[in-house]
């Protein structure tokens, strides 16, 4: 009830306020606003076309013309305050920010430079480097870890076109070992784009191995019928030999070095509703002299993963927030642990939330970053 209530209800809600606060700011637009006198119907119904246009643009309530129309009601709200307090102040001020806002045109100049700004940034891949000290024993001395996350291939920022350019980029980065933490693939992803990315994952060949978490998309939490289902997936991922971990613990080697480094991986928390294994019964024996790497798509409940054992916490699911302020309020109601970038949350224990390797939905991001994330251990002496 509560989960339907989010989807549904609150985009409702907001096209509402949308519809209310545009329609309002459409009546002061100078070449609405011209007909006001000579033509005081086409002054109220013009408006309404407008309206109707950009009802049609956001019809899908979490569709990139919803984030359109959002980001226009922002500014023109942003801009009825700013002129509110511009005309109490009055004289120079106020005819100033009259001749600045021009009636409601800079917000849609100010949409469409965010706008175009956004696709940007959501379509420039970087690396994200981290690099931590451990004093317990790793392959050779080092590790070098990729996670992979939030791919969405498809509607979002990367689609199999770019399959060449993640290729040439995790060849550069030569890693120890791939994880994957959730989210790869979603409803949205069409079939050619899945069998297109996993026989590119079955070209990777790291000497520590392919390793994977389920997310909230990949098999579940659907918003129409996938292409692919379990079977299709269990299928791909064994056949490109990456090992999926479902409330599991493994030991992995990184080619014929006999020094282990213990992989966790647990169910996703959305999925189970909480209901999985805790860290302590994941790693029943608690801390020990293997270096333990925890997979868990959402970052939840870092502490107990801590206390249980692990040393390095890898996460996406928030997408550093993709679309402002959605992470700002995850962080003022705490919905995650840690919204991105990373947090010691011990001595011993790091928590990186990675940002994404693609967007959801649309080719949009006003937050965060579009990234491969590296992750460069060094074994020190105690």
């Amino acid at each position: 009830m509560y989960g339907h209530f989010i989807q549904f209800t609150i985009p409702k809600i907001g096209q509402a306020l949308v519809a209310v606060v545009l329609y309002l700011n459409f009546l002061k637009l100078p070449f609405v606003a011209c007909f006001a006198g000579a033509y005081p119907a086409v002054y109220l119904l013009l408006p309404l076309l407008l309206l109707a246009v950009m009802s049609w643009i956001g019809r899908d309530p979490l569709g990139p013309g919803m984030i359109v129309n959002s980001h226009l009601t922002g500014l023109y709200i942003a801009g009825d305050v700013v002129g509110l307090l511009a005309r109490a102040i009055g004289g120079t001020v106020q005819a100033a920010w009259q001749t600045i806002w021009m009636g409601g045109l800079l917000a849609w100049v100010g949409t469409a430079a965010m706008m175009l700004w956004s696709y940007f940034k959501a379509m420039r891949l970087v690396t994200t480097t981290y690099r931590l000290q451990t004093t317990k024993p790793l392959p050779g001395g080092k590790l070098r870890v990729l996670q992979i996350s939030d791919l969405h291939p498809g509607k979002g920022a990367v689609d199999r076109k770019r399959i060449p350019e993640l290729n040439r980029r995790i060849r550069e980065l030569n890693p120890d070992m791939i994880l994957f933490t959730g989210d790869i693939f979603d409803e949205h992803v069409e079939r050619p784009d899945f069998d297109s990315f996993n026989a590119f994952f079955a070209t990777l060949d790291p000497p520590g191995g392919k390793w994977f978490v389920l997310g909230n998309h990949d098999l579940f939490h659907h918003w129409r019928e996938p292409s692919y289902g379990r079977a299709d997936l269990e299928g791909a991922f064994a056949r490109a030999h990456i090992r999926i971990l479902e409330d599991v613990s493994q030991l992995a080697y990184v080619g014929k070095d006999a020094t282990p480094v213990r992989i966790v991986g647990r169910k996703d928390w959305l999925y189970t509703q909480g209901n999985r294994f805790t860290p302590a019964q994941l790693m029943p024996n608690g801390p020990d002299n293997v270096y333990t790497i925890l997979l868990d798509h959402e970052p939840r409940e870092l502490k107990a993963d801590a206390a249980a054992g692990a040393n390095l916490i890898l996460s996406g699911h928030t997408h550093g927030g993709q679309i402002w302020p959605t992470g700002l309020v995850a962080k003022l109601f705490r919905y995650n642990e840690l919204n991105y970038g990373m947090k010691q949350i011990t001595p011993a224990c790091a928590a990186i939330v990675s940002g994404g390797t693609g967007t959801w939905g649309y080719k949009i991001r006003t937050e965060g970053k579009t990234e491969l994330v590296m992750v460069e251990i060094e074994q020190k002496n105690a």
